[in-house]
C-alpha cells in the first residue's frame, strides 16, 4: 500500500535516511526529495498528473505546518498512488492537522555506530544472511567509505554462497582475494611500466588494510615478494600450457602439476599449485610478461628495500618502498 509516513532525524543524515525508508516501498526507488518553497508546487503537481513515474517516492523535508495545511487535500489524494515520506530534522514533530500518518513516527538512529550495523543488518536479511558479530567488527575495520558499504557486503553475500550465516573466516578471505586482486593489477601495471597506476594501487592497498601506513608498508612488501615469488613458480610450467590456454584446460594441468608435489602441509601456501585455481591462472597468465632473469632481479631488489624500510625511521618507510619498486 502507498502511504504516508513520518520519520525524524537529522540534516546530516538526510540522504540516507530517505533512501532506506523509500526502499520499504520500492528497490530501488526513485526518490523526489523538495524543501522550502518547492513543496507546495511539486505536490499539487504530483497530485494532479495522471501518469506518474514508475517507483516514484516523494519526501517533503522540514515541511511547515502553513504549507501542509494548504497541500493537505492534494496530499491525503496521492495516498495510494505515491509513497510521501515527511522527514523532519528539527527534533520534534509539528502538528499537521488533517494528515493522517500511516504507522508510528519513526525515529532514526543517530550514531554513526549503530546506523551502519542496523544498515548491515536490513542488507544481510534481505538476502537471507546472518553475520557473526566478530565477522562483522573484522568486515567494518576494513570499511574504506559507508557509501560502499552494500557494494563490500554484496561481495561477502556472494562469496558465502549458499552459507546461511557469514563468519570472520569469510570476511578474512575476501579481504585476501582482494588483495590478491590488487596485487594482480600492481603486476600488470608493473610489466607495462605504468608508474602512476602503480603508485594508485600501492596507495589503495595501504588504504584498505585500516592498519598504521608504517605497518601496512611492511605487509606490502611481503605480500609483493610473495607474488613475485608465485610468478617464477609460473614460470616453471610455461612450456606446459599454451599462451592461449583457457582457464578449463589450465586447470586441469594445474592440478596434475599439483598431484605431482610432494610438499609439506605447513608449506603449501607459498607454492604456486596450492593457490586458489583462477589466481594461479592469472598469475600464470601475467608471468608471460616477464623474462625469469628479470624477475630474479627484482627479488633481489626486494631484499634490498625490505632492509630499507626496517632500518629507516617508520615515517621514511612508504617514500623507500614506493622509491625501490619505480626504480627497478
Amino acid at each position: 500500500m502507498k502511504e504516508i509516513i513520518f520519520a525524524i532525524g537529522s540534516k546530516e543524515n538526510a540522504n540516507e535516511d530517505i533512501n532506506i525508508l523509500a526502499q520499504q516501498f520500492y528497490d530501488p526507488p526513485h526518490n523526489i526529495i523538495v524543501s522550502g518553497s518547492q513543496i507546495k508546487d511539486v505536490v499539487i503537481d504530483t497530485a494532479s498528473s495522471l501518469f506518474l513515474e514508475e517507483r516514484l517516492v516523494l519526501t517533503l523535508l522540514d515541511p511547515e505546518k502553513e504549507v501542509i495545511k494548504e497541500i493537505k487535500t492534494q496530499l491525503n489524494g496521492l495516498r495510494g498512488r505515491v509513497p510521501v515520506i515527511i522527514y523532519i530534522t528539527t527534533g520534534t514533530k509539528p502538528d499537521y492537522a488533517g494528515i493522517e500518518i500511516d504507522g508510528d513516527i519513526m525515529i532514526m538512529e543517530r550514531d554513526p555506530e549503530k546506523r551502519l550495523k542496523e544498515r548491515a543488518s536490513a542488507i544481510l536479511k534481505k538476502y537471507g544472511k546472518l553475520m557473526t558479530d566478530k565477522a562483522f567488527e573484522f568486515f567494518r575495520e576494513r570499511l574504506r567509505d559507508e557509501a560502499v558499504l552494500e557494494t563490500e557486503l554484496m561481495k561477502l553475500i556472494n562469496y558465502a554462497g549458499d552459507k546461511k550465516k557469514i563468519d570472520s573466516k569469510d570476511t578474512m578471505e575476501i579481504t585476501a582475494q582482494t588483495h590478491q586482486d590488487d596485487l594482480i593489477g600492481f603486476f600488470e601495471a608493473f610489466s607495462s611500466k605504468d608508474k602512476k597506476r602503480m603508485l594508485y594501487i600501492l596507495d589503495n592497498l595501504i588504504n584498505t588494510m585500516n592498519l598504521p601506513s608504517e605497518s601496512a608498508i611492511i605487509i606490502i612488501h611481503s605480500f609483493i615478494v610473495r607474488q613475485t615469488r608465485l610468478l617464477l613458480h609460473a614460470k616453471e610450467i610455461e612450456n606446459k600450457i599454451g599462451i592461449h590456454t583457457k582457464y578449463p584446460d589450465f586447470t586441469n594441468i594445474f592440478n596434475r602439476w599439483k598431484e605431482a608435489l610432494d610438499i609439506k602441509t605447513s608449506e603449501r601456501k607459498h607454492y604456486l599449485p596450492f593457490q586458489k585455481n583462477y589466481y594461479a591462472y592469472k598469475l600464470s597468465s601475467i608471468s608471460r610478461k616477464f623474462d625469469t632473469k628479470d624477475l630474479l632481479l627484482f627479488l633481489d631488489r626486494l631484499v634490498k628495500i625490505d632492509l630499507g624500510i626496517k632500518t629507516a625511521p617508520e615515517h621514511e618507510r612508504r617514500a623507500i618502498l614506493e622509491a625501490g619498486l619505480l626504480a627497478f
